[in-house]
């Protein structure tokens, strides 16, 4: 009996010690939730932070003494504290320092927490940052402010202690841990103060000479009737309707879903919102929302304004697809239909229009080829995967013209594959998409290829928050690059391609450091990029399977490759022709 007792006991024993905690969903109403960008181009939405215990922000400042003479206790109590599951940060909101300069100061001083950069202030106003040096904690799931006051008494103004007789920080995290009330210590901080736009901000916004504008350039393309967005933007009473929900998505920066790093590339086809254009939204928000002068700008935009102008072409063959039947609600998987030509003969695609019949539930789609063409790559090409034709996205062009006359060839007996991805609105809809393609009446002097530097040799393990996926391609030829496409699933965190050069020199195509599966963009550049033969296209990434990826449709699920939404992909596609 003893020994069976003892048996038990070790069993006991065992599996407590051995047996991970299975993660829980968290409750969390993504209210007062913060997004920045970190000095080294990474991006931090405070709500997938949610499972942390607290939420720590330490202010810096470049060239502040106190900061710099803070950054040892600081340091430790990372150390102490991080293993706790306590959440670290540094932000920096000062006007006078750039991404650059914080990153130098950051490398200068080995700062170990990433930095955010709140360089339009707008985190600074919400949390009323006035002084460098202080310690910010926030509630994980509201982000509202439960401490603030500095690490410790060790330093002061141009003196400073060899030990603290004081530690505020430590305190209020060993009270948080403990299920005890922080007790804030904000009126003995010492440090350099911030100096607010706020105090130097003389002039009215107003609706019709300062918001108007900006909703027009970055918003109303898909807040128009018929858009793909819930609500249309027609006139100022709409705007002070959502304007609550206007600076919840403007300080999360959900909205507008431009997913690129602004610092990396340049895009003809940008709907990015500058970091100043956002402070005006939420400030004229928060300044009472004053009309201004004159007739309303939305109401005098027409549907074919706001929207984003289409191809003048005529197509030579139209396409009409089956009919689709959306539910009212749920996740739906990726709808598939195949296309015959039955060409008489073999053609050069110039351009392509994916007309959705319902752009309300048409999220994006995507047109590809079984063809296999002859890419400038050292490896066999892949069947749908290095043959992508078009993208159409909510907000962006439905018509894809091949840049400077290049063209795709369609073989006679080539077969079509669209893939659409839906979204439901609520009720039952129905789609009729079309397709309208255009040809070259003769061979066009530059092919035009889709290269899919692609992986499907990955395993995402249930609950696993950051699982790292490298894929990459060397280029056989001198190429111009004139486009690019990420693409991932749900699970889908991160992406960044690069192309290192013969000459070990390095490109940064594209960083989408806040990868959405909802909002797939084609970036289109500027002007193409030359990549010179033996350069290497890589891709890395990240894939989210936990609670904290909103859009996870399972995180007990194990996740492998493979061609529906619910399973993963990761590719990214590198639109080129051959610079000879």
């Amino acid at each position: 009996m003893k020994i069976n007792k003892l048996a038990y006991l070790i069993v006991v024993l065992f599996g407590l010690f051995s047996c991970k905690e299975i993660p829980v969903s968290i409750p969390d109403g993504r209210i007062n939730d913060y997004a920045l960008y970190d000095t080294q181009g990474g991006f931090h939405r405070l709500s997938t932070y949610n499972d942390s215990k607290a939420i720590v922000l330490f202010v810096q400042g470049n060239g502040c003494p106190i900061v710099r003479n803070a950054l040892s206790d600081f340091h430790e109590i990372v150390d102490d504290y991080q293993s706790k599951d306590v959440t670290f940060f540094m932000i920096n909101s000062n006007m006078q320092d750039s991404r650059n300069t914080i990153a130098k100061e950051a490398s200068d001083f080995n700062l170990e927490v990433p930095v955010l950069h709140d360089n339009a202030q707008l985190i600074a106003d919400a949390l009323d940052i006035t002084i460098t040096a202080e310690a910010i904690i926030l509630d994980p799931t509201t982000r509202e402010i439960i401490f603030r006051g500095p690490l410790n008494n060790r330093l002061d103004y141009e003196t400073q202690k060899s030990k603290p007789t004081e530690t505020y920080l430590r305190d209020a995290l060993d009270a948080i841990l403990s299920n005890q009330i922080a007790i804030s210590k904000q009126q003995v901080t010492r440090g350099c103060r911030v100096t607010r736009r706020r105090t130097i901000e003389k002039d009215t916004l107003t609706f019709t000479k300062d918001v108007a504008p900006i909703l027009t350039n970055h918003c109303v393309r898909c807040h128009v009737d018929g858009g793909v967005a819930p609500w249309s933007m027609t006139d100022y009473d709409k705007i002070v309707g959502w304007s609550a929900m206007i600076e919840q998505v403007m300080l999360s920066k959900r909205m507008p879903p431009w997913k690129a790093d602004p610092t990396i590339g340049t895009f003809k086809n940008t709907f990015e919102i500058a970091e100043e254009d956002r402070r005006k939204l939420v400030r004229w928000i928060k300044d009472g929302m004053s009309y201004g002068e004159g007739d309303d700008p939305l109401k005098a935009l027409t549907p074919k304004e706001a929207l984003v102008p289409e191809t003048t072409m005529i197509p030579d063959t139209t396409i009409v697809l089956k009919k689709e039947i959306i539910p009212a609600n749920g996740v739906i998987d990726y709808r598939h239909q195949r296309i015959k030509l039955n060409l008489p003969e073999g053609k050069w695609l110039a351009g392509v229009t994916i007309v959705p019949g319902n752009p309300k539930i048409v999220h994006h789609a995507t047109l590809a080829s079984s063809s296999k063409p002859k890419l400038a790559v050292d490896r066999p090409e892949r069947q749908w995967i290095d043959n992508l034709i078009a993208v159409v996205a909510s907000g962006t062009s439905k018509s894809t013209i091949f840049p400077n006359g290049s063209g795709i060839y369609i073989d006679k007996n080539i077969e079509l594959i669209i893939q659409t991805h839906y979204t439901t609105i609520g009720k039952e809809e129905e789609d009729i998409t079309k397709i309208h393609l255009y040809f070259h009446d003769e061979k066009p002097e530059k092919e035009y290829f889709s290269l899919g530097v692609f992986s499907d040799d990955f395993k995402i393990k249930p609950y696993e928050k950051s699982t790292p996926i490298i894929a990459e391609d060397k280029i056989t030829k001198d190429v111009y690059v004139h486009s690019i496409f990420p693409h991932m699933h749900f699970r889908g965190k991160q992406m960044k391609i690069i192309a290192t050069k013969p000459d070990g020199s390095v490109i940064d195509l594209i960083s989408v450091p806040d990868f959405d599966f909802n909002w797939q963009l084609v970036y289109n550049y500027k002007t193409p990029i030359l990549l010179p033969k033996g350069t290497v296209i890589k891709a890395a990434g990240i894939f989210d399977n936990s609670f904290q990826n909103p859009l996870n449709p399972d995180p007990s699920k194990e996740v492998i490759f493979g061609y529906q939404s619910s399973d993963e992909m990761f590719m990214g596609l590198v639109n080129y022709t051959i610079a000879d």
